[in-house]
């Protein structure tokens, strides 16, 4: 099981299980086998054969003794203690320290139970039928948590499993058992074939199919768990759940250490159903890394995140997020946007996320407020330009993408409307910038009309402003 250093949770669980097992009634015991008078024991299904029933009784004796011997209570003792110490380690050099401790103390008790280790081995040779394999795993099983041994132990419940005396109600379980063995033997093929049993007979729940995306993620297929994972999460969502915290975060981590191309997906879809900060600015970063933007693009990922309140912190990545909001802003040739530079700036520097001191910021307000007043009585001139009869689109779209950096969001909307009507319009890029003029408007619902429409490389962005516009926001403090 994930993050689990040494027994599953499944297999913890199945320790408790299997002291039902004998009184599941499909297949008599070696013992009421060897009661010849007992009509009723004969008819409960197949028997075990005479040859195993010795063997089977002389094991279940050595290991009911062993159970009890003061040596190996002691050596068990110890196994408890080194596993805790190393489950608490610190650092990695603690970490192999105590890890070490623990496989000492595992081998040291494997020494004391090596008569019962070698007449386990036998059992499984005297098996001539399934209610032998059936009793010969379950000593094996029996074995293997008295040696803390997690291959006789996965052996022992594969043996059970294939006899085909587990009850059909209980087989998606014990699949699920033993593939939570296999997954901590790294056993990865075998872990993921034991989910897709288990699943297959019904135990599909969100905690199977969660171990079945990290076996095939560790057996170097991520493509195949973030499909398991979509699976997981889509089905959650269409039975009106809410999918997991953590396997959203798993499908986020695995895709962004494959470099899947899925990453940002992921990302935003964390945002969908948890919208907190990390997740907001993570989302927008991861965006812009795998969508390679330019200024224009970068700069609508960073107004999305303001927007979704996610720059009201200091956190180091709000503050790179501030420093990628200022140079999209800024530009290249001179201050773009000198009245949204102005508020950003200061909107970072309030937050103390920015310092004032710092060269760029100096001199990236010092840039904007020498070229505010100038700019800002330009703003009449280019709305009558854009809206001339003959105005081109480059033209409407300047003097859109102005007002808009004001927040004079109504008479941008009207101008990026004019700019749809002309030939040459990037529709992609002014759809998203109109949805984004909506959206400050609180028009959400003609907004996320807007940015439905919006594809190619920029979806993403429009992705993540439609979730302010469905109110997928971080509640102001």
């Amino acid at each position: 099981m994930r993050r689990t250093q040494f027994l599953t949770r499944p297999a913890y669980a199945l320790a408790l299980a299997l002291a039902s097992l004998g009184a599941v009634g499909l297949v008599a015991t070696p013992a009421e086998a060897q009661k010849k008078d007992d009509k009723k024991a004969a008819a409960k299904g197949p028997q075990p054969t005479k040859a195993f029933i010795p063997v089977y009784t002389e094991l279940k004796t050595m290991l009911d003794a062993a159970a009890k011997r003061p040596d190996v209570i002691a050596a068990k003792a110890k196994v408890s203690e080194t596993e805790r110490a190393y489950r608490s380690a610190r650092g990695r050099t603690a970490q192999e320290a105590a890890r070490g401790q623990y496989d000492a103390s595992v081998a040291a008790l494997a020494g004391l139970l090596t008569a019962e280790k070698a007449k386990t081995e036998e059992l499984f040779t005297k098996t001539g039928n399934d209610a032998d394999k059936f009793f010969a795993g379950q000593l094996g099983f029996t074995f293997g948590g008295l040696a803390v041994d997690k291959p006789m132990q996965r052996r022992g419940l594969v043996a059970m499993i294939d006899s085909g005396n587990v009850p059909a109600a209980e087989v998606g379980k014990y699949n699920y058992y033993a593939a939570g063995f296999a997954f901590d033997l790294k056993d990865f093929a075998a872990a993921e074939a034991s989910l897709k049993a288990a699943i297959a007979a019904g135990n599909n729940g969100a905690d199977v199919q969660g171990l079945l995306a990290e076996a095939q993620n560790s057996a170097g297929r991520p493509a195949d768990a973030l499909a398991t994972f979509k699976a997981l999460v889509d089905g959650a969502a269409a039975a009106g759940q809410t999918p997991a915290a953590d396997v959203l975060e798993r499908a986020v981590l695995i895709s962004y250490q494959s470099k899947s191309p899925e990453a940002a997906d992921w990302a935003i879809r964390r945002v969908e159903f948890y919208p907190t900060q990390l997740g907001w600015v993570a989302a927008g970063q991861i965006l812009r890394e795998r969508g390679n933007f330019g200024p224009n693009e970068s700069l609508d990922v960073s107004r999305a995140l303001d927007k979704a309140g996610a720059l009201n912190t200091s956190t180091q990545s709000v503050q790179r997020e501030y420093i990628e909001y200022l140079q999209s802003a800024v530009g290249k040739v001179g201050v773009l946007y000198p009245g949204e530079v102005i508020k950003i700036a200061n909107q970072g520097i309030k937050a103390t996320a920015l310092q004032a001191t710092d060269p760029f910021v100096r001199d990236a307000l010092a840039e904007a407020s020498r070229r505010l007043a100038a700019d800002k009585a330009s703003l009449a001139g280019l709305e009558r330009d854009a809206r001339a009869p003959t105005a081109t689109v480059k033209t409407v779209m300047i003097g859109a993408d102005t007002l808009l950096s004001y927040d004079m969001d109504a008479k941008a909307e009207e101008l990026y409307k004019i700019a749809l009507g002309k030939p040459g319009v990037d529709l992609a890029g002014t759809n998203l910038r109109l949805g984004i003029a909506l959206v400050k408007q609180g028009k959400m619902a003609d907004a996320e009309a807007v940015l439905a429409k919006v594809d190619g490389p920029r979806k993403g962005i429009a992705q993540l402003w439609t979730l302010v516009a469905k109110g997928k926001i971080i509640p102001a403090v």
